[in-house]
Order: structure tokens, then sequence, then C-alpha cells
């Protein structure tokens, strides 16, 4: 499966070197399909970059908006479009990481339907406890967890929260009793009036409250500091060396789309995204900008898939 993956990836450099150019791409209105609806952090920071990547181009990029599934109705779209570099993808990493293992019938298959093209960005998650807990830091949760059954509440059953969270419990030793929610709204009102101890959210859900004083952040699940939240330290400075876990977001074409085109989509976004006013816009969504090459965004879903493949079958998730 792997081979699959890396060969597809390889491909583009070879086929690059082997293949005339193509004739100036793009020439008409480029589609980028997402899975989050409209107006959420996902959704507006792909406008941004499509924003960019329009006055680049010289050509319209039109946003469409597939929510559903966890990924799974907007990437079954991507997959069932021309392979032409016309119409691309934003797949969420649990589309491909995840619901493969989650779901027992997947319209698509994550290796041979899609081609990567760049790793766009990740978004760390933070652990937020109610601003008069008595739980100041990561240390505090971990040693009040082996006295009493603790709650944490984050997003639904089989979603890159949940399990991420079981992922770091099972690290760290933590037993704490899991509370999904449809909406941060709810966690964070539950949080604040006692229903839990503490709550598992992304930096921009959480970024009303934490400047109102009314919740902390006591850890964040990046390799480093998030520039957007500097006081708050990481697993692995909280007493987890060497942990981090976060989440990304992809770009990724169908099967079959022309290497060139796929080079040159991950070349101009991979610029984009360097670029200090882009980075400072994802950073204010609570991501951090990456720009891939298709292998190496081939290697993270390898990486990925084998973290969460035997963590699935263990807890039991089977989703419709």
């Amino acid at each position: 499966m792997f081979k699959k993956l890396i060969a597809g990836a390889l491909l583009a450099l070879t086929t690059a070197v082997s293949v005339p150019a193509l004739a100036a791409y793009p020439d008409k209105p480029v589609k980028i399909i997402v899975a989050n609806p409209p107006g959420g952090p996902v959704d507006v920071m792909l406008r941004v970059l499509a924003t960019r990547l329009s006055e680049v181009w010289g050509q319209p990029v039109v946003v469409e908006n597939r929510p559903g599934g966890s990924g799974i109705v907007s990437t079954s779209a991507l997959v069932k479009s021309a392979p032409d570099g016309y119409t691309l993808g934003m797949v969420v990493a649990s589309a491909v990481t995840i619901m493969p293992f989650a779901v027992q019938s997947l319209p698509y298959d994550p290796i041979k339907d899609l081609q990567p093209i760049t790793l766009v960005a990740r978004t760390p998650f933070i652990f937020i406890v109610a601003n008069d807990s008595p739980i100041k830091t990561w240390k505090d949760f971990v040693e009040a967890s082996k006295k009493k059954e603790l709650t944490i509440g984050s997003y639904a059953i089989g979603s890159a929260f949940h399990l991420i969270w079981e992922q770091t419990a099972r690290k760290e030793g933590i037993k704490a009793l899991y509370a999904p929610a449809n909406a941060a709204a709810k966690t964070q009102g539950d949080l604040i009036s006692g229903l839990l101890d503490v709550a598992f959210e992304a930096p921009s859900s959480a970024k009303g409250m934490l400047e109102s004083g009314r919740i902390r952040a006591i850890a964040i699940t990046s390799p480093q500091r998030f520039p957007g939240l500097p006081n708050t330290p990481t697993l692995a400075e909280s007493g987890m060396p060497g942990y981090s876990a976060q989440p990304w977001f992809g770009l990724f074409a169908p099967a079959g789309t022309p290497m060139p085109v796929v080079n040159e989509v991950q070349q101009t976004v991979a610029k984009v995204l360097k670029e200090p006013e882009m980075q400072k816009r994802l950073q204010s969504f609570g991501m951090v900008a990456v720009g891939s090459t298709p292998q190496e965004l081939a290697k993270t879903i390898q990486e990925d898939r084998q973290a969460m493949e035997p963590l699935v079958k263990e807890l039991g998730i089977k989703l419709q």
C-alpha cells in the first residue's frame, strides 16, 4: 500500500522531466471541493488561499462546499471528477487516515483514487479548562485523573479529536470519560458550567472564550509552541517528550491527473504558503502553513494510517 502511495508521488518527478510542458495551466477556472461548510475556519482559510491562487494564475479559483460524512461526501465527489487538474480537493486527514478503517464500505480507495499534491496546513489541538478550575497544568490533569474519574469533552466518536485524545491518553496513561458533542459551543458551555473537567478543542474554536478569560489552555499538541498561543506549553514540554499530534488538510487531485499539472499546482501553492501574509492569515485561523511535496504528503498519509488503524480497531469504532 505504501509503495503505491510513494510510486504515485514519485511519478510527479519523473514525468516532469520526461514529458514536455503542457499548454499553460490553468487556462480556465479551477474548482476546489472542501468538506467543511461555509464560514468555518477551514472554509475561510481555503477561500483566502483560492483568492491568492486566482491572482497568481490569472484564472478564477472557485470553492465548492460538500459537507457531510466526515469528509466522505466531498472526497467521493473529488475522485469522480475528471482528472484534468481543474477539479481539486482540500481533503481532511481523517477522510484518508481514519474513515477507511471506521466505515465498512467506503465509496473510494484513498490510495488508488487520489493523487497527493501538497499538505497545506496542520492544526494543533489544545486542552482547555474553566478559568476557576483547580487543574492548572497538564501534570495536574494527569495526577487528578489518577484520583477520580474525570470527564473530557470534544467532538464526535471517530473524529480526529476523539482519536488523538485516545492516542494521547494511552501514551500518558490518563483515563477520563469522553463526552462527545456536535458543536464547540456545547462543549465549552458544559466546561464553564462544571459539567466537564477538561475539553479538547482547536485554537480557532476556543479563541473567543480564551480571549474573554473564561477558559485557559493548559497544553497544546504541536511539537513547538503555537505563535497564536505563545504561553501555552506543548505536551512535549509538559512531560511527554517527543510526542505531538497535529491533524492536517491536504490538496489532492483525482488519480490520473497529469503530473506536470500536479507539479504546477504543488509548486504554486507551496510558494504562496511561504508568503508572510499568508502564514499570518493561517495562524489567525489556528493553523500552521506547510506546503509539502507530493512525496512528503504520501509519507504522512502512510504514517498516520499505520497509527490510526490499530487504534480504530481497538476502540471498536464503526461508523455508517
